[in-house]
């Protein structure tokens, strides 16, 4: 049986308002469209997840381009139109689900997946932690954020937008801002500029499960007051780490007693969470 014929791009008569509660924006820029699904790399037997279909003009490229899409969205009012864009026997199976709420294993007998979405602002990074934390599920995410948002995934040492966000973000995956999106390509446009991030998950986690306990401690009490130093901070926390251990580890990972978190590379958390581990 051959594959039925991808749905004609829907026409912005239909569109109905979107909802300032549920973060929506909806992508209008065709060439931006077009580069989010290149991005993707996708295969004719490739499984797509796509959180927010919102009104389809970026399922119905990728229905073109992948062999099955799950489009999720929660905003019931787009549930009709989408289902008579996508009947049943087609490639696109729509659910109406809050991407929070969801049970991505309800997805496992797909993986591996890939996640192509421009999500709504007000949960993306939400989404993004639970996507990422459903280790081997996910190959690849393409995902649109908030300009600053994706600027503190990639963020590196020394820059202003380097943060907790960044290091857990890429402990979990390699990630790369891909280009930015004018507020123009949208509607309603947003009070600020967007990006597309392209995020590679790690296959395997880097840390054994007690040590990357006191990663994600050494994350949440280093970067909790950024001006202080680093060993202040994370001996003077809720859930303190030794003081004399912390600074031992310091020294034997390279650092000084007088580092701050937003010095600390990946690569110096995870030996600061090893040597405390052990």
């Amino acid at each position: 049986m051959s594959k039925p014929s991808p749905p004609s791009r829907p026409g912005r008569s239909a569109a109905l308002r979107a909802k300032k509660s549920l973060g929506q924006h909806f992508l209008r820029d065709r060439e931006i469209l077009e580069r989010i699904v290149q991005a993707a790399e996708l295969k004719a037997g490739d499984r797509v997840l796509e959180i927010g279909a919102g009104d389809a003009t970026l399922t119905v490229p990728l229905s073109r381009a992948a062999g099955r899409v799950i489009a999720v969205e929660t905003d019931r009012r787009f549930i009709p139109r989408l289902r008579g864009l996508f009947p049943d026997g087609g490639n696109v199976e729509v659910l109406e689900a809050d991407a929070l709420k969801f049970e991505l294993d309800a997805l496992a007998g797909l993986a591996p997946l890939k996640c192509v979405s421009n999500l709504p602002y007000n949960i993306a990074t939400a989404v993004l932690e639970r996507l990422l934390r459903c280790r081997g599920m996910f190959s690849l995410l393409v995902l649109m954020f908030q300009k600053e948002v994706a600027r503190r995934l990639v963020a590196g040492p020394g820059d202003s937008a380097y943060g907790s966000l960044s290091l857990a973000t890429q402990y979990r995956a390699d990630a790369a801002l891909l280009f930015t999106v004018p507020r123009s390509a949208f509607s309603p446009p947003p009070e600020v500029e967007s990006a597309v991030v392209r995020l590679a998950p790690r296959p395997a986690p880097l840390l054994p499960p007690g040590e990357e306990r006191i990663f994600d401690e050494l994350l949440r009490a280093g970067f909790a007051q950024r001006r202080k130093l680093f060993l202040n901070s994370v001996a003077g926390s809720r859930r303190p780490i030794d003081r004399d251990a912390l600074a031992g580890a310091l020294v034997a990972a390279g650092f000084t007693e007088r580092a701050r978190a937003e010095e600390i590379p990946l690569e110096g958390f995870l030996r600061l969470a090893r040597a405390l581990g052990s």
